[in-house]
């Protein structure tokens, strides 16, 4: 009897990893190059393993390498125009570029952190009103990731450097397709988190844009409406 009860306390005690790992769903987090790679090119396992446990440092570490990549690029941009313009011109303004350039980029990289915070806010309380039972770490960690395709962006940019305005053609596609990419993680990521379905994903991260176009329609209404209502045939300091 108690020969039986020792093996079947052996059985429950000795779990090797790979079962631990499938009693707990697979819910240990991966490191960088792991969440790298897997939010590139395996989103669906990933985003839902970053659901479970949003990795809030690993997204922070990505999301400022973005948001460097973008500022250095920036100010590459703005460098060669001011010294392909203004220095033809006479304008002798590089002490001051010396000292705007640091301030440029600490601007940059505020307003990136800025626009993650915001955007995550406003999607999560999208998706709870659209239904979602998700957790706004994790909509904070999926937007941040999500921007990772825009990383190829920075050898394309700095290829146009070279190709001049040859490489235009090259930067709108290359930042289409980023684009494109991005908002495909991004609706992956809000569905695993928020267990929404595609659609509802796809009209939350577009309902920003959607009620700005919205905004902007009505504005527009309303200046045309103020324009109608104006009489043609008016006196200027007579009407008033």
């Amino acid at each position: 009897m108690d020969g039986d009860i020792n093996r079947e306390d052996s059985m429950v005690t000795d779990v090797s990893p790979e079962s631990e790992q499938y009693f707990t769903g697979g819910g240990s987090r991966p490191d960088f190059l792991e969440l790298v790679y897997g939010v590139l090119f395996d989103p669906v396992k990933t985003m839902e393993t970053v659901a479970r446990r949003p990795p809030v440092g690993l997204a922070l570490l990505v999301f400022t390498i973005l948001c460097v990549s973008d500022v250095t690029v920036g100010l590459l941009a703005v460098s060669r125009a001011m010294t392909a313009g203004l220095y033809d011109a006479g304008l002798q303004i590089l002490p001051f570029s010396r000292v705007l350039a640091p301030l440029g980029a600490i601007f940059g990289l505020l307003w990136g952190y800025v626009k993650w915070f915001g955007y995550s806010a406003f999607i999560h309380l999208a998706a709870e009103l659209l239904g979602g039972k998700g957790a706004a770490t994790g909509v904070f960690v999926v937007v941040g990731l999500a921007g990772l395709p825009s990383i190829f962006m920075f050898p394309v940019n700095l290829l146009s450097f070279w190709l001049g305005t040859g490489g235009l053609v090259i930067i709108v596609l290359a930042g289409l397709a980023t684009a494109v990419w991005s908002v495909v993680l991004l609706v992956i990521g809000l569905k695993q988190v928020h267990g929404l379905t595609a659609g509802r994903s796809v009209l939350v991260v577009m309902s920003p844009f959607l009620i700005l176009l919205v905004l902007l329609m009505l504005i527009i209404a309303a200046l045309v409406a103020l324009a109608v209502s104006v009489p043609f045939e008016m006196n200027g300091p007579g009407y008033f």
